[in-house]
């Protein structure tokens, strides 16, 4: 049986082993279809969106493996958040560097806050309160 605070875990982490594999595996098709930069067939900034996609990749597949076994779900969560709060972050950088909203950088911040959004749950399923609220309720 699945408990409450696993959903949202699961969700965001599929969605994390979806997109890095896609940077891993194909980042030029990630690319054309605009869910990644352009890489303009340069070899750098391939390499560094397969790196960026390799880390989501290895977030996404211990995330999943540790909730498995129900190890330590904070710590996951506040990895987890982590990672998407810097990411927003970052496109949000990349906004004010570039002058500009584009695609790419609003995507960015979209992105992680949706996730960010998603943990926001998971936190709150794991929360005390929320706990003494269900066994309330089963009682």
């Amino acid at each position: 049986m699945t408990k409450r605070w696993q959903v949202p875990f699961t969700t965001a982490s599929l969605f994390r082993l979806a997109y890095g594999l896609g940077c891993m595996l194909d980042p030029e098709w990630m690319a054309r279809y605009r869910l990644a930069p352009s890489l303009q067939d340069h070899a750098d900034p391939r390499m560094n969106l397969r790196g960026f996609g390799g880390a989501q990749t290895g977030i996404a597949l211990y995330t999943l493996a540790r909730m498995r076994r129900g190890d330590r779900p904070r710590d996951l969560l506040g990895l987890n958040a982590l990672v998407d709060g810097f990411d927003a972050g970052v496109s949000a950088l990349e906004i004010r560097d570039r002058g500009r909203v584009d695609y790419m950088g609003a995507g960015g911040v979209a992105v992680n806050v949706a996730m960010l959004s998603l943990w926001g749950a998971a936190a709150a399923r794991l929360s005390p309160r929320a706990a003494r609220g269900r066994a309330a309720a089963s009682a």
